[in-house]
């Protein structure tokens, strides 16, 4: 019984796939930004209504759709510029060769933070106290 190989194996659901994580990172921005631009659009809309009255308090939910859908327009505007994609993509790809800190380093690291740290400060503790007492005393002449 002959074996046959397959030419293109199914990728593992495990393989790092940077374009998603730009999609990702892209729908994320695509969340910031509306959440900005909808208070944006409200700011903007008390600003003028405070100069022209007559323009009126926004609806409901109006300053929320016009917002959503500046970002809406941004987010499609982004997606299309293939330069942008890759440089997020390239992005992805350096953060996934990070070799990231094991919890031993990352503990010894922090320990080595807080002593330098509490050295650090008391060193000023005494030059304060030192020179706090050698300026009352020269005032005190």
């Amino acid at each position: 019984m002959a074996t046959t190989k397959r030419k293109n194996p199914m990728p593992d659901e495990r393989d790092f796939d940077p374009s998603r994580w730009a999609h990702v990172a892209y729908f994320a921005f695509f969340l910031m930004l509306s959440w900005a631009m909808v208070h944006l659009t409200e700011d903007i809309w008390d600003i003028a209504y405070s100069f022209w009255a007559q323009l009126g308090r926004p609806g409901g939910y109006l300053p929320m759709v016009i917002g959503v859908g500046v970002s809406l327009l941004v987010y499609l505007y982004a997606l299309r510029r293939r330069d942008w994609m890759d440089f997020v993509n390239e992005v992805a790809i350096e953060v996934s060769q990070v070799i990231w800190p094991t919890r031993a380093e990352t503990r010894a690291a922090t320990i080595v933070v807080i002593s330098i740290t509490l050295i650090c400060s008391s060193l000023l503790w005494v030059m304060d106290v030192f020179w706090r007492n050698v300026t009352n005393w020269i005032y005190g002449i």
